[in-house]
């Protein structure tokens, strides 16, 4: 990926594209003009562009024209708008085309770079979301998707103690990819051609785990009809997962505390020693050290399993990484089923990132695939989502859209019904530092008297002031 954008600036004003392109080529940037929509229309369709700078008020094609062609025909070019005719209508007319940002004329060169960065941050998104569905990303770590801070961590953790044999213990909720973590250190290590175990200590009674753990001879308890080589003895030289660590009874637990003192047991029923070289990783999604005060996990054990936690962060933390990881989702359902959905859109991808993932990456596949089902095109759409995603936190749940332009006009109502508040409280607090005088608080906001008197009056907030 490339370091700076390739940026389009479109202005009827020479002066305006000469100081943006002056402002942009001193920050490393490619830069085109046009003083018309026109103009700036073919260049789109030229050249490679990434964020698109228009004005709103221009002689011939007015900016609310270049972006909706833009939203139509380019729709990964990033827009942002620049104007002297800020309002907050035309804010939301803005927002509703597709304008990702809005600054406001005049403006300092660092206002106007910070905005820029802001819409290259989002361009790049972008990027990487087309990238992993072709195949591209370099964000895949040993099968685990990732690009936040949080899990950039996780990587680096697992390739320091993925070259050493310490015992290792992963915390994270259910669904978060424990055992892929476990793999990943198991592939990265000096022990990847030997063999690597995974067991769930949850799912198997003690007597069962015991034997599945140590083995056992013929003869040792009911069922037990030849002699068994448990999982410690025939993974030796490699790794042993025990995944759920937190749910082996007292006696179990005392049983593993002497095998990584020692690396050696004793088969159920049986009276000789063995001894393996194998290393160990244990996962829970309970906290042990609390565990261990309520007398359910033994201390010595504890500490024994804390020599290196590696802590996995659950997807709510980390919703940066929802439109890498829904890629890679989609990417492996569709080959393994007669459906060819190719990808997801920005608004579906806005209605993932604000759920709350209680079961984490593992539900999120199970939503993925459930809108795989529902959907009837060739990529994922806000409308193919299951109703749940919809009623968070407790909130009454809206009706889902039904088709495409049910659901324009229900996202254009929200963004109006939010704007409408914020319009509100803007104009309220306004009025309260000016002491309810209109003329006062219109010219400290910038705006012109009669417009600013027009909202007042739009929101009843004139029969509370206490002087004109």
């Amino acid at each position: 990926m490339k370091d700076k954008p390739t940026i389009l600036v479109i202005d009827d004003e020479f002066n305006i594209c000469a100081s943006c392109e002056k402002i942009l080529t001193r920050n490393g940037c490619r830069v085109f003009t046009a003083l018309s929509g026109k103009e700036a229309i073919k260049t789109l369709e030229s050249e490679d562009v990434d964020i698109l700078v228009t004005d709103l008020k221009m002689a011939e094609m007015q900016g609310m024209e270049v972006l909706d062609y833009t939203r139509k025909h380019f729709p990964d070019v990033v827009a942002v708008v620049i104007t002297g005719y800020a309002s907050i209508a035309s804010v939301v007319e803005t927002m509703k085309l597709g304008a990702f940002d809005y600054l406001p004329k005049p403006f300092t060169p660092d206002e106007f770079m910070n905005m820029i960065d802001k819409a290259w941050t989002k361009r790049k998104e972008l990027i990487e979301r087309k990238e992993i569905f072709k195949g591209e990303t370099s964000f895949n770590y040993e099968g685990i998707i990732g690009k936040s801070e949080k899990m950039k961590e996780v990587f680096r953790l697992i390739e320091k103690v993925a070259k050493t044999s310490s015992t290792v213990l992963i915390i994270g909720e259910s669904g978060t990819g424990k055992e892929l973590v476990a793999r990943a250190i198991h592939h990265r290590s000096e022990r990847k051609d030997k063999p690597f175990f995974a067991i769930d200590c949850g799912t198997l009674s003690p007597e069962l785990l015991k034997s599945e753990l140590f083995g056992h001879v013929k003869g040792s308890f009911t069922g037990a009809v030849s002699n068994k080589k448990g999982i410690f003895e025939v993974s030796d030289g490699g790794t042993v997962f025990l995944d759920e660590i937190c749910n082996v009874d007292y006696e179990v637990q005392g049983m593993l505390l002497r095998f990584i003192q020692e690396r050696e047991f004793i088969p159920v029923g049986s009276t000789e020693v063995k001894k393996v070289d194998v290393r160990l990783i244990f996962a829970t999604n309970r906290d042990l050290y609390e565990m261990t005060k309520g007398g359910k996990f033994r201390e010595d054990l504890y500490y024994r399993l804390v020599v290196y936690p590696i802590i996995i962060p659950p997807l709510r933390e980390r919703t940066d990484d929802i439109p890498l990881i829904s890629g890679h989702i989609i990417k492996k359902l569709s080959g393994k089923s007669d459906r060819k959905i190719c990808t997801i859109t920005e608004a579906a991808i806005e209605v993932l990132k604000t759920y709350e993932w209680r079961g984490n990456v593992r539900e999120l596949e199970n939503i993925l695939e459930w809108a795989m089902i529902n959907c009837e095109g060739d990529r994922i759409d806000v409308k193919d989502l299951p109703p749940r995603l919809f009623g968070i936190s407790g909130v009454k749940a809206k009706p889902v859209p039904r088709t495409n332009e049910e659901f324009l006009l229900m996202k254009r109502k929200l963004k109006d019904e939010v704007v409408s508040e914020l319009e509100k409280l803007f104009i309220k607090t306004a009025l309260e530092r000016n002491d309810f005088n209109i003329t006062r608080a219109a010219k400290e906001v910038g705006m012109q008297r009669q417009n600013f008197s027009a909202l007042v009056r739009k929101y009843k907030l004139r029969s509370k002031a206490k002087k004109e």
